[in-house]
């Protein structure tokens, strides 16, 4: 096997595997209620639990909380959206379809690139409106982690092209 052949194969299995991680964690983060945290309670996008001492009590924000949820859950999920398409197409660089012109590993790059600005922003949004003082949770911290490696994932994805394996 060619040395060229080889690097080009483990830069396709590691922009793989990085998009399958950047989507895992930004989708556990999505789902869970652990973004801001201290002993008394949490909360997350979806709902607000309090710990009354022996039982911890949750309920849905819903639809009634402030516009900046909205807007992060919305990012979020076009993050996820374009995480999700990006781990897919990454995935049919491994067969030699080909869908006419267009490059699977340049369009899963730039899908990549737009779910970390789809999480930047989202991020950007809580943060911006929740303050420097808050105690954040390991799900915002997760959220935050996705944000790289979806750039570390287009950066593995574009010179995939370049190699002719798209």
């Amino acid at each position: 096997m060619d040395l060229t052949v080889l690097t080009m194969r483990i830069l396709q299995i590691s922009a793989v595997v990085c998009a399958f991680i950047s989507l895992l964690l930004l989708l556990i983060a999505l789902g869970s209620d652990y973004w801001l945290a201290n002993a008394l309670n949490h909360t997350g996008l979806w709902k607000y639990c309090v710990n009354t001492g022996a039982i911890n009590i949750c309920s849905l924000h819903g639809m009634d909380v402030r516009g900046f949820f909205h807007a992060t859950r919305a990012f979020m999920f076009f993050g996820m959206i374009a995480g999700a398409v990006s781990c897919i197409i990454l995935c049919g660089t491994f067969f030699s379809l080909q869908f006419g012109s267009i490059s699977k590993a340049k369009s899963a790059a730039i899908a990549s690139i737009v779910a970390a600005g789809c999480v930047l922003i989202a991020m950007a949004i809580f943060t911006g409106q929740i303050g420097g003082n808050a105690s954040y949770g390991w799900s915002f911290g997760l959220a935050w982690a996705s944000f790289p490696l979806f750039l570390i994932t287009g950066g593995l994805a574009f010179p995939l092209d370049t190699a002719g394996s798209a």
